[in-house]
């Protein structure tokens, strides 16, 4: 039996298209990098992640875990990323906001009360505009984590005011809203990159940092910090980043993997996250940190303390993006 030439070359061209829809999905290699240890949440859910993807690829897509800022701390793995050399970080909203301007509108200082109001606003429809605005920069947001909120350990005193603040060195996040607000505290705050942090905390170079209590404990902060005061001064989102040069190499059915991992790991590392902070608290304590709250009056000080800060970067920032993260926080405030 015989075949027209034309055919025989369709049928060729077909074959071909096959395998090159099957080789796009199939044995990828990504490397994933994020600034902290394998142990703090975000390690856990990297590592959810990286399982969500073996499986939902059929083992096609092999993801590795980099912590502990191997691969170069939260800007240098953004911009690895944005040129290609990784496929994969997670960066906090602090760290994004250089290539993501708006995202800035989570460094607003003690924007939050709670963790619900936070959550409202990155599952809305601004959080997803905001991870949106990542291609413009050679990247792909998938998805929102989270680094929880934020308090300020020290080995010279405990805050319990206003004025405790005052002449402290702190390690604060390489972020304008972040060393403008602890200026408008008093204290004297310092931008180094994490992996810096404990060197300048064990030298006495600074007197202290601000981070979330689980940073704080996996970082081994509580070792050498007598004293951790409970701020709640800033909520710290991250968001998981593809480049751009990765994602385009997938077809919609790889990229839609990556999103559906990305968000299934979203509630793990929520669920994973907020349990460990109810135990952590005890445990910095059994370590010999001393551990105390801000009074509301007091905290009501710091809130109009830095209310300069927040209309300074509203303006910068969009009042219309301020407004609508306002609105969302005062719907979630009546459920």
């Amino acid at each position: 039996m015989s075949f027209p030439l034309n055919k025989i070359a369709m049928s060729v061209a077909a074959v071909a298209m096959v395998g090159l829809s099957l080789n796009a999905t199939a044995d990828i290699k990504a490397k994933f990098s994020y600034a902290v240890s394998q142990s703090n949440p975000i390690g856990l859910a990297a590592d959810r992640f990286i399982e969500l993807v073996d499986q939902k690829s059929n083992g096609k897509m092999q993801v590795t875990g980099y912590p502990d800022a191997q691969l170069g701390n939260e800007i240098r793995s953004m911009s690895s990323a944005q040129g290609g050399i990784i496929e994969l970080s997670v960066i906090s909203t602090a760290g994004a906001s250089g290539a993501v301007e708006e995202l800035g509108i989570f460094d607003l200082p003690f924007l939050f009360k709670n963790v619900e109001e936070a959550d409202a606003v990155v599952d809305s429809e601004v959080g997803q505009q905001l991870l949106d605005k990542f291609q413009e920069n050679n990247l792909m947001g998938l998805c929102y984590w989270d680094y929880g909120f934020r308090q300020v350990s020290n080995s010279t005193h405990p805050i319990h005011s206003l004025e405790d603040f005052d002449g402290l060195k702190l390690r604060v996040l390489q972020n304008r809203i972040y060393i403008d607000t602890f200026k408008a505290l008093g204290a004297n705050p310092l931008a180094l990159p994490y992996p810096e942090t404990y060197t300048a905390l064990e030298t006495g170079a600074i007197d202290g940092q601000e981070s979330a209590y689980l940073v704080t404990q996996s970082s081994g902060y509580h070792e050498i910090q007598d004293y951790m005061t409970e701020t709640n001064h800033v909520y710290l989102p991250a968001v998981v980043i593809a480049s751009k040069k990765f994602w385009d190499r997938l077809d919609a059915d790889g990229q839609q993997m990556l999103i559906e991992a990305c968000n299934e790991s979203k509630l793990y590392h929520r669920e994973v996250s907020r349990k460990m902070e109810e135990d952590v608290i005890q445990e910095l304590v059994a370590a010999g940190m001393e551990v105390n709250t801000i009074e509301p009056e007091e905290r009501a000080r710091m809130v109009e303390a830095t209310r300069e800060v927040t209309e300074k970067y509203k303006a910068e920032l969009g009042a219309d993006l301020f407004d609508q993260t306002m609105a969302i926080i005062e719907e979630a405030s009546q459920r």
